[in-house]
């Protein structure tokens, strides 16, 4: 018997990209009856557009509303409570699923039901040179920390699977995380600590459209850096290893991967923009670490 899944999608004044992902997931070839979806509108604006509403009428679709912005792990544990699925699966507001989304994730289920399974994360908006470079990021980042070779890292929440039971028994994303950065590095370690598996599935595929610009792409790794720096403040709480230690290879990979991916203009673009990236990362990283010093 297939699994049900409770689709959580988490949204802020972004109700254009919504609705794009909501009609994505009216063309799943996964059986209608057997999901749910689950828009979290966390503290938006202006109020949920009537294209919204109408889809109701070709999914099961609940929309849960928060008065003022609460982040998005309030938002993703509000949707996880609320979810009658035995399966959560993630995606943001600005990703469109593969019409064979869900039953990709339902086969990897069906094999390990205790999985944590992160699907592919697919750059949609390639003639944007800032949003190509942000997803060279990510492609490197499942290349080097590969789970299936015993090196697992994190997966984004912007494509990511779990049983609502393993969920819960972790009691979702933690909501005194102190930025809207690293809460899905921070969920992955606490899994992890727990012995629990981490999947990558490259067939369960999300097409992401962030479109980014020089001032979002440096202020977007500008907040990872800070998230980052929180990041590993919990590792060292968990094992002594805190503290920033650049992995000076999985750096290389990212310089390298551009020139074996696109022609050599594009590339050398790309290379120019992930070393803006290391230092919008690195700024942050240290912007939070002085923050922190002075509160001391």
């Amino acid at each position: 018997m297939q699994p049900t899944f409770s689709v959580i999608i988490p949204t802020r004044d972004r109700f254009p990209q919504l609705v794009a992902c909501l009609e994505a997931l009216t063309a799943q070839d996964f059986p209608k009856e057997k999901f749910e979806v689950i828009v979290v509108n966390d503290g938006s604006r202006s109020p949920v557009p009537p294209s919204v509403s109408s889809l109701q009428d070709r999914l099961s679709l609940t929309v849960l509303s928060h008065a003022r912005s609460s982040g998005p792990s309030v938002a993703r544990n509000h949707g996880g409570t609320s979810a009658r699925g035995e399966f959560l699966a993630f995606t943001d507001d600005d990703c469109t699923p593969a019409s064979d989304w869900l039953s990709r994730l339902a086969d990897r289920f069906a094999a390990k039901p205790n999985q944590l399974v992160g699907g592919r994360v697919i750059n949609a908006l390639t003639d944007n040179n800032y949003s190509t470079a942000a997803h060279v990021i990510l492609d490197v980042v499942y290349q080097y920390y590969d789970p299936s070779k015993g090196r697992p890292h994190f997966f984004p929440t912007s494509n990511f699977a779990l049983s609502a039971k393993n969920f819960r028994d972790m009691n979702g994303f933690d909501e005194a995380w102190p930025l809207a950065a690293a809460e899905d590095r921070e969920f992955c370690y606490r899994w992890l600590q727990r012995g629990l598996e981490m999947t990558y599935a490259p067939e369960a595929i999300v097409y992401h459209r962030h479109a980014l610009t020089l001032r979002s792409f440096c202020s977007l790794h500008f907040k990872y850096g800070r998230g980052a720096y929180h990041y590993h403040l919990l590792r060292g709480e968990g094992s002594g290893e805190g503290g920033l230690k650049p992995d000076w290879q999985f750096y290389w990979r990212c310089m390298r991967y551009p020139f074996a991916h696109f022609k050599i203009s594009r590339a050398a673009s790309a290379v120019a923009l992930l070393l803006l990236w290391q230092g919008a990362n690195a700024a942050g990283y240290f912007w939070q670490r002085f923050a922190a010093d002075k509160q001391i």
